[in-house]
């Protein structure tokens, strides 16, 4: 199941721009309907609770969630501007579009790993159980692990994961699956190991069907949050800063009110009671899950994006490298960090 969000603005959008740049009242009556599209899941929770807590409607904003298939068809969406804003993936074809001119910004995190929050994690089957996490990684030599692609970032995660545990790519069989499939696939020895999301991580790890053997949150320790999922602004959009900057501030808000109950443990019980309405699972499945990691102040690694590029060349997946400056656009956190303060 590849990440990935979108976001539709209506034509309306340039009326609701203009009334930002002549007045200091957001209007709460004719707000700008916006569509929001995912494949779903816990890690869209800075957008739930925009939503469920009033920011995205102070903004000017009424949003309306839906669902999309995949990443690259958003990817697509947002770099020929039929779509204004997205969350999918890293893949090959974000940086390929911009490679072959069509235009978009990453503007934020949708979805990253840091210390303590990681939604993605490697598991091995209950089968391959022994006394250490790296003598379970080093057992998959030889064995099947699934990815739910490899044009995207969870294969990068997964192989680093295995690398540092002295497994090269090359002693495994990669298949990809999607994240539903890996459970199934767990449970019946159809696959040794796989990279697999919330809430299908926690299920089959109850269930005695896996066992969690890593923790990517770690890769992050010595610096910023590393993005998996990032905000993408079209450029059509980009170029609309009222619009931008407000929905940024409105998601903003969610992000941090997410922070408050998982770090900071404020109101958490009634922020997981939003979060399992919202992504439509059980409440013991946002309680037992490990959270996803939401960067508060919105802050972009460069760093893992070079890391990432380099990787997907390495692998045939891209003819070269495309300038992060040209893609990555920092600018619509600044000025909602700007107006909120950076968070502590």
């Amino acid at each position: 199941m590849s990440q990935g969000a979108v976001v539709c603005i209506s034509k309306r959008a340039a009326w609701f721009a203009a009334a930002l740049l002549f007045s200091s009242t957001v209007p709460t009556l004719a707000q700008i309907p916006v569509v929001f599209a995912s494949v779903g899941g816990l890690t869209d929770a800075g957008l739930y609770l925009a939503e469920e807590l009033g920011f995205f409607r102070e903004a000017g904003m009424s949003v309306q969630m839906k669902r999309i298939a995949n990443a690259p068809s958003i990817i697509t969406s947002v770099a020929t501007n039929q779509i204004d804003v997205g969350g999918a993936s890293i893949t090959p074809a974000m940086f390929t579009a911009a490679q072959q001119g069509m235009k978009m910004r990453i503007v934020g995190d949708k979805q990253s790993v840091r210390p303590g929050f990681a939604a993605t994690r490697l598991v091995v089957a209950k089968a391959l159980q022994a006394e250490t996490p790296e003598k379970m990684v080093q057992s998959l030599r030889g064995k099947t692990v699934a990815v739910s692609a490899k044009a995207g970032s969870s294969y990068y995660n997964a192989v680093m994961l295995m690398k540092e545990r002295g497994v090269n790519l090359a002693d495994v069989k990669i298949k990809e699956l999607s994240f539903p499939n890996m459970a199934a696939a767990l449970a019946t020895g159809a696959i040794d190991g796989a990279y697999i999301i919330e809430p299908f991580l926690s299920e089959v790890v109850r269930k005695g069907e896996a066992i969690d053997v890593s923790n990517p949150g770690h890769f992050a320790a010595a610096g910023p949050a590393r993005i998996n999922v990032p905000l993408v602004y079209s450029e059509k959009f980009a170029a609309n800063r009222a619009m931008g900057e407000a929905f940024m501030v409105a998601y903003m808000k969610g992000v941090r009110v997410y922070n408050d109950a998982f770090v900071k443990n404020i109101d958490k019980e009634k922020i997981i009671a939003i979060l399992a309405k919202h992504a439509g699972v059980p409440i013991e499945t946002v309680r037992d899950s490990n959270p996803a990691g939401l960067d508060p102040n919105q802050d972009i690694d460069t760093q893992s994006f070079t890391e990432l590029q380099a990787f997907f060349v390495e692998q045939g997946l891209m003819d070269k490298a495309v300038p992060l400056g040209d893609l990555i656009d920092a600018s619509f956190a600044k000025a909602a960090v700007t107006k909120l303060g950076r968070y502590q």
